[in-house]
């Protein structure tokens, strides 16, 4: 290969695309394991190539043609270790590629049978009249600070969450994680996936009959927001402060209910003859909260649905999740009926991606 690479013509190395990478375990260079390729594009994903890495973590991949982000032709790698796969950033232009691409794994805390206290960083609870009830999207946005992925034990979970009592119609996951990642069972959210360090994002849907209800809150969630879309009862939340109203969108109001570090084990949604002004050093938290915790997303008003599609509906998030759902597949022996699932569900993604196209 040596030679040929050395006899090649100028200008056919040249044209050649080269993807240079380094796999990190933690901070330390990663000795041993596989890195694959992938290209993502129109709403198909494949793996193009695999390789072993060199001892220093090293791994090259020669691409096909350049990443086209007008196209949304991307490239990507991958590694497994300990059987949880992990993605670096994806490559949308060729400029990318004058850098050096990391992956980085980490090894892995196996949590308790029902689940690991993960931090709650955020939790962000909207509510909007429905012809049967109240509408509720439940946000539980996580932060894993332990320097290791934390899985799940055969038979066990990696996070739950208690849920308030009487919701129906309940949907978890929104389609970004694998069909038995997260649900929904005996009054809880509960989540198998892997959580690696950093945040992740559940989304719950539900129904409820009556706006009065409990929310049940961990002990240390950091913050809580509920937004209860108007027209609405006039309401209190116990535990929680109002922080003002806000329009999203032309006659779209939501009355806005704040608190943070919060200590459990409940916030409930009482009836009041009158909204309580906000506490003036409430308004200096809210500033300071919106600035550090919302992240990437802008800082305007964004509806429910604005909210989800940016935080979990991306089209490359899904795309990810096609990519982890066949090597999963691939990596083991399936029955039929798991052979039917999976085939279900990169279905139901790819029809989602192109969608969204």
């Amino acid at each position: 290969m040596l030679l040929i690479v050395l006899f090649m013509p100028p200008e056919v190395l040249a044209q050649q695309v080269i993807m240079r990478g380094t796999a990190f375990l933690g901070d330390t260079a990663m000795s041993d394991g596989i890195a694959v390729l992938h290209h993502l594009t129109q709403g198909t994903q494949g793996e193009l190539d695999s390789t072993k890495l060199g001892r220093d973590g090293v791994f090259r991949f020669s691409l096909p043609r350049e990443p086209d982000p007008i196209l949304s032709d991307v490239f990507f790698a991958s590694i497994r270790h300990n059987g949880v796969l992990y993605f670096g950033p994806m490559i949308r232009s060729a400029e990318e590629l004058d850098s050096v691409y990391q992956v980085n794994v980490y090894d892995t805390l196996v949590a308790r049978p029902e689940g690991f206290p993960v931090a709650i960083q955020s939790r962000s609870v909207f509510i909007e009249p429905d012809s049967s009830g109240w509408r509720v999207t439940d946000l539980f946005e996580l932060r894993n600070d332990e320097g290791q992925t934390i899985v799940a034990r055969p038979g066990g979970d990696t996070w739950r969450h208690r849920m308030p009592v009487g919701i129906r119609s309940v949907e978890v996951g929104e389609g970004e994680v694998s069909a038995d990642a997260v649900r929904y069972q005996n009054g809880e959210v509960i989540a198998k996936a892997a959580l690696p360090p950093g945040g992740r994002l559940f989304v719950v849907r539900y129904k409820v009959d009556s706006l009065f209800m409990s929310l049940p809150v961990r002990a240390g969630t950091e913050r809580l927001d509920v937004l209860i879309r108007e027209p609405a009862p006039t309401v209190a939340i116990d535990g929680l402060d109002f922080i003002e109203r806000q329009e999203f969108e032309p006659g779209s109001t939501y009355r806005r209910f704040a608190g943070a570090d919060l200590l459990g084990p409940v916030v409930t949604i009482v009836k009041t003859e009158e909204v309580r002004s906000p506490h003036v050093e409430w308004v200096a938290v809210l500033l300071g909260l919106t600035l550090v915790v919302v992240g990437s997303i802008v800082l305007r008003p964004r509806s429910p649905d604005e909210l989800v599609t940016l935080r979990v509906k991306s089209r490359q998030q899904l795309m990810l999740e096609v990519a982890r759902l066949d090597e999963d597949f691939d990596g083991r022996g399936s029955s039929e009926s798991e052979r039917k699932s999976y085939e279900r569900h990169r279905a139901e993604l790819i029809r989602t991606i192109r969608e969204m196209s």
